[in-house]
């Protein structure tokens, strides 16, 4: 297998398998792993396919884009770091994707002004941050029964499960220091 070349990642199935995106040098920025995103795909087969994706922290947007190449009808990607807005907007362009959205904001803000569902949502904050722990709460906002819910943490953090009276776990794994989790929305 070929090694990615520094500061870029790859993805790694659908339309665009195998195309590079450029990654921004930033302490905060940790793309999800080419193993962990292959498991999390496989979790959600088929489903992904016409999907409205909610890529919050997107950071590199590697999630997003990786939806996006099989078969994700719309991705928003939100950021608070000018750095990844421009990043995202470069590789949106390079990969040549329209059917996507592009927001600088605060994830807390986002969701809080926003009034539509997404179908699936990607829940990747920053490690070094206490974000997963204060975002679980608001989730339910942009979730509709059926809604999937990817979360991504450190290791080392607790965050508490999403609402029990309206989520479910289906699916959770670690790899190295990160755990991740899918979920389901079912009220």
């Amino acid at each position: 297998m070929k090694k990615n070349k520094p500061g870029h990642i790859r993805i790694i199935g659908g339309s665009h398998r195998s195309r590079l995106i450029h990654v921004e040098n930033q302490d905060d920025l940790r793309p999800t792993g080419s193993r962990i995103r292959e498991t999390l795909f496989n979790w959600l087969g088929p489903h992904i396919i016409g999907m409205r994706v909610l890529d919050l922290y997107a950071g590199s947007g590697v999630l997003g884009f990786e939806a996006l190449s099989r078969g994700a009808e719309h991705v928003t990607f939100v950021d608070n770091s000018r750095r990844a807005i421009r990043a995202l907007k470069d590789n949106a362009g390079s990969l040549g994707f329209q059917n996507l959205s592009i927001i600088g904001s605060r994830a807390e803000d986002f969701i809080s002004d926003c009034h539509k569902p997404f179908d699936l949502i990607f829940l990747d904050p920053p490690f070094a941050t206490d974000a997963i722990y204060r975002i679980n709460v608001i989730m339910t906002a942009v979730t509709q029964p059926g809604t999937f819910i990817y979360r991504e943490f450190a290791k080392q953090q607790q965050p508490p499960p999403l609402d029990a009276d309206r989520f479910e776990c289906l699916k959770h794994k670690s790899s190295g220091q990160v755990n991740y989790q899918l979920w389901k929305r079912y009220e």
